[in-house]
């Protein structure tokens, strides 16, 4: 065994910190799907509008809106792991209940539990990549982390169908938890507390408010496109499935298509990453964004596989912009790390979830369709942010 490799499983090495948090990172996201996957089927059984489906969504942004920043502040106060343990347990739950619900007030309930674990992990998680690992390897520690969530979103959907059809849905919830728990027990046991390997030291924090204004205030514009990449995220992984499911698909091949549109965002993330650190961030930005939004429309207009794949290369290309922006916004604050990324990382998804209802109900008045004609056009809207002061500071 190499002297790397032996450093690489010492627990008090970055790179034994960073593959905690990561793993932390895919075990939470590996339940991120279940609610994409299984929406057609709670359609059919609750009988539910496109908006009501949508409105989970909403309130799952909610969640975040509310909880990620207050974890994201207790998390630059304290080194204790307490989110990350505990932040994938109660998304497990949550996740594994939501197609037992019998009501659409239980289904809230879970999709709630869901939402408030996932909010418990993101900041903490985020902000201490930045924390455990020197300054100069945080870009491509971020995107390793990224890459760890999104390979967890990748498996989800193949994971809950995988699970209904080995233990099936009253027995999936105590199957799916045993792998978190045991995740849970061994960070515990290995990391204590988050260490500060950036040499940003924890600075005494104002109060929740004046901190979350004073960071907004230098990265809102990362904020912004944040918000409406994740807007246009979620909307392929909401309203895709449902039109796959008129068009006659069953949950098999849903979580097929989930899975394909995920697995290139994995893929994806490695590839602009690169092209982040070799042309800019600004510039890879640009394009990306625009590529997304052309491959997006092409999939809206086109049907079958071709349709897939154009809204799976779309849905890539905009994933793919996660780590570039949260890396420019840590650049931003670095003492604020966790609050930083509970904002671009959190809030964003928060909001962005929140325009799923309106979506909906626009899909209910005039089609699934034109409801993604709006998501297409997402992601050129954030082409005028690249403009503005933390986009043209942003390190490459």
């Amino acid at each position: 065994m190499t002297s790397k490799t032996f450093r690489l499983f010492r627990t008090e090495s970055s790179g034994f910190k960073l593959s905690l948090l990561s793993a932390g990172h895919f075990f939470n996201d590996l339940y991120a799907s279940f609610l994409p996957t299984f929406i057609p089927t709670l359609i059919s059984r609750l009988g539910l509008t496109m908006a009501q489906a949508g409105f989970f969504s909403t309130f799952l942004g909610v969640i975040h809106i509310i909880f990620q920043p207050v974890i994201g502040y207790l998390s630059d106060r304290s080194a204790n792991p307490w989110p990350i343990i505990w932040g994938p347990i109660l998304t497990c739950f949550g996740a594994t209940m939501i197609p037992l619900s019998p009501t659409y007030g239980t289904a809230l309930l879970f999709v709630g539990l869901w939402g408030l674990g996932s909010a418990m992990f993101h900041p903490q998680g985020h902000g201490g990549v930045g924390h455990v690992v020197p300054r100069n390897r945080l870009t491509v520690s971020l995107a390793l982390f990224a890459v760890a969530g999104t390979a967890g979103v990748t498996m989800s959907p193949l994971f809950a169908v995988a699970l209904v059809n080995t233990v099936g849905l009253k027995l999936m919830p105590v199957a799916a938890i045993l792998p978190v728990l045991i995740l849970g027990l061994f960070t515990w046991r290995t990391m204590p507390s988050i260490s500060h390997e950036s040499g940003d030291a924890m600075t005494p924090q104002k109060g929740l408010f004046s901190t979350m204004k004073s960071v907004f205030a230098v990265i809102y514009p990362i904020w912004a496109m944040s918000t409406v990449r994740d807007a246009a995220s979620q909307g392929v992984r909401m309203f895709f499935p449902i039109r796959i499911a008129g068009e006659g698909g069953d949950i098999s091949f849903v979580g097929t298509v989930l899975f394909l549109i995920m697995l290139g965002s994995t893929i994806a993330m490695l590839v602009i990453g690169r092209m982040a650190d070799r042309y800019g961030k600004k510039q890879t930005l640009t394009v990306t964004m625009a590529l997304s939004s052309l491959f997006l429309f092409a999939g809206r207009a086109s049907g079958g596989w071709t349709a897939i794949l154009f809204f799976v290369l779309g849905t890539a290309a905009v994933n793919a912009t996660m780590p570039i922006t949260a890396a420019i916004a840590q650049e931003m604050v670095p003492n604020s790390r966790g609050m930083a990324s509970s904002i671009v990382m959190g809030l964003s998804w928060g909001m962005g979830n929140m325009l799923m209802a309106p979506f909906g109900k626009v899909g209910d008045l005039y089609g699934v369709n034109a409801t993604l004609f709006i998501v297409a056009l997402l992601p050129l809207l954030t082409l005028p942010l690249l403009l503005t002061r933390p986009f043209r500071e942003a390190k490459n």
